[in-house]
């Protein structure tokens, strides 16, 4: 009986010491408060790449294609009458987000500085930054509303890193 509780610790101690998904390792959404005016949901939802139909059935085959590996999605609230997703698609290179983000529409856009190549719409926000791609969405257009994007998008840059 010694030797299977030897065995048991000795798989809890390897799963343990193992290697992390990033997922677990760090959090790539900033907390309430540190964007200006923004309250994070508590749950964030997190989809491998064979399960991202479930959430954007339809559109997930482009995502597909460049590579993604998972997507993680919050919700927001600004100001406290503002509802917002944000989605993070973590591909497996750089050059796939690259790609998704050159299939968006540059139409009624106007350039951000977010990451590496950034684009604000009425009531959305779309960048990419190495291997991240990031969309932005509210679910009411304010005239404020594309400047709280920016802050947020600012956010989630920073906290995605180099």
């Amino acid at each position: 009986m010694k030797s299977g509780v030897t065995i048991a610790a000795l798989v809890v101690i390897l799963t343990a010491c193992g290697p992390k998904t990033e997922t677990a390792t760090r959090a790539l959404f900033p907390e309430s408060g540190e964007a200006a005016g923004w309250t994070k949901a508590k749950e964030t939802r997190t989809f491998e790449a064979k399960d991202l139909w479930q959430y954007i059935d339809g559109d997930d085959q482009k995502y597909l294609k460049a590579g993604v590996v998972r997507t993680q999605t919050t919700d927001y609230r600004y100001q406290d009458k503002i509802d917002a997703v944000a989605d993070i698609y973590i591909m497996g290179a750089a050059d796939g987000a690259r790609k998704v983000f050159e299939t968006e529409s540059g139409e009624g856009s106007t350039p951000a500085s977010l990451g590496d190549g950034g684009r604000l719409y009425g009531a959305s926000a779309v960048f990419h930054k190495g291997r991240y791609f990031v969309r932005l969405t509210a679910y009411e257009s304010t005239p404020e509303i594309g400047k709280a994007l920016l802050e947020l998008g600012k956010a989630i840059d920073k906290k995605i890193g180099d």
